[in-house]
């Protein structure tokens, strides 16, 4: 074999373990290696590009072999290529996320429960929607304006207090307040230092008063007591007297319907006018006899009174102007 063709046979021989050695150890594993095809369907893609890798919980796992529309042309679809030997359950959870702050998007699968079957080949699984730096942008532009415009308010409602309510006259009032909260502050923390003083001066007096009002109430309880105990054995007593001024009320009433209804003497007198004013006159002669007697006793006799003797009373016997 001439050298030329050993030469040809070497590099080829090289070219063939190199091109190996960059499919064994590039993304996809290698062309032998077993492989699962799968599509992930999302609502964008972002920065995602076809040959993005594929992680598994952070480990590269296969590689992004397309990227397009959906047949209703709303979502993307993701056509991933991934080493078979890594189970994939339909449970886990499917995005796009980014390596480092500006890095390079790829396709992330976080494992979940594995309570659903792992994926077949040409199966279909929803990613959820990735981080758009851009709305984020959007969304803090939007914050920022509203802080502006809240920052504004702030600084207007500010201004108005400042001229509005903390004017000289405003400050001048608040100081005096201050100053007398401050006085009555003292006066009574004074008026507290005296009624304390007071009830230490006078403390054997409140003491013995209070001892006092105690043996008081003692002493009420028992009267209290032993007036129970009279109470319940004069209890048979008191109600016959209750039950004879019962009677008693009833005699009262019956005698005074009879009085109304001209019953009886008393009744009437009550009744028939001319012989209550002759009662009336007996009486008013009766006391005047009774007064009387109590006075000159009980041979007294008025006296009669004296006869005038005049020209005109004719005298049968002899004329004693003659």
């Amino acid at each position: 074999m001439s050298s030329p063709r050993k030469v040809g046979l070497f590099v080829a021989f090289t070219l063939a373990v190199i091109a190996g050695m960059i499919l064994n150890f590039s993304k996809s594993r290698g062309v032998f290696t077993p492989s699962l095809t799968f599509d992930i369907v999302a609502e964008r893609v972002g920065g995602l590009k076809v040959g993005a890798p594929v992680a598994l919980s952070g480990v590269p796992i296969g590689s992004v072999s397309g990227i397009d529309l959906t047949d209703d042309r709303r979502s993307v679809k993701i056509t991933v290529r991934v080493v078979k030997k890594y189970p994939i359950h339909a449970d886990a959870k499917f995005g796009i996320e980014q390596s480092g702050f500006l890095g390079d998007e790829f396709v992330s699968i976080v494992p979940q429960k594995n309570e659903k079957p792992p994926l077949e080949n040409g199966a279909t699984v929803r990613a959820e929607t990735p981080f758009n730096l851009q709305d984020a942008a959007r969304s803090a532009t939007a914050l920022l304006g509203k802080l502006d415009t809240a920052v504004e308010r702030i600084n207007s409602a500010v201004e108005r207090v400042d001229q509005k309510l903390l004017t000289e006259a405003t400050l001048t009032n608040l100081s005096e307040t201050a100053v007398n909260f401050r006085l009555a502050s003292a006066e009574a923390t004074e008026a507290l230092h005296d009624v304390r003083r007071l009830v230490t001066n006078n403390s054997p007096t409140i003491t013995a008063t209070f001892s006092n009002l105690n043996t008081l109430s003692v002493q009420l309880a028992t009267v209290a007591t032993n007036v129970d105990g009279f109470l319940a054995e004069q209890k048979p007593a008191i109600g016959e007297v209750l039950g004879n001024a019962s009677a008693a009320t009833a005699d009262l009433k019956s005698m005074t319907a009879d009085l109304r209804a001209g019953r009886g003497v008393a009744g009437a007198l009550l009744a028939d006018e001319a012989l209550r004013l002759q009662l009336g006159g007996a009486l008013t002669n009766l006391a005047t006899v009774s007064s009387n007697l109590a006075r000159f006793g009980i041979l007294y006799k008025p006296p009669q009174p004296r006869k005038v003797l005049t020209n005109q009373v004719k005298y049968t016997g002899r004329d004693p102007w003659k």
